[in-house]
């Protein structure tokens, strides 16, 4: 059974602009094409300084270039969410307000974000 590949628009985005690999490369702190050249053809995942980096050079969030990448990471940590959530329900003190506040917050953000895709 073939796996799917993850969906990675980073080859879009720096062609896009003009940019080589090598220019992409150069600009993220990178010697080396190899790096943008795995990322793009989705054999290896992307870096936290590469995935920062192309936020911070192309004013695009990680989740719109990394879409998949994203989900699956939003996926895991909303379900953590829900588990703590419940586990945490009936206890009256203030830390744990705070903490529900956090899981609502997060919880609504991610419903939201669930709204805005299906438009």
């Amino acid at each position: 059974m073939r796996t799917k590949k993850s969906v990675s628009y980073l080859r879009l985005y720096r062609r896009r602009w003009g940019l080589t690999q090598g220019e992409l490369a150069e600009l993220l702190g990178w010697t080396s094409t190899e790096v943008i050249s795995r990322i793009e053809q989705k054999q290896r995942p992307p870096t936290l300084n590469l995935v920062i980096g192309c936020f911070i050079l192309f004013g695009t969030p990680a989740a719109e270039i990394f879409p998949d990448i994203a989900a699956s990471i939003e996926s895991a940590v909303m379900a953590r969410v829900w588990d703590l959530y419940e586990r945490i329900q009936g206890d009256p003190s203030r830390k744990t307000k705070v903490k529900i506040e956090l899981l609502e917050d997060a919880i609504g953000r991610a419903e939201q974000r669930k709204r805005a895709s299906r438009l």
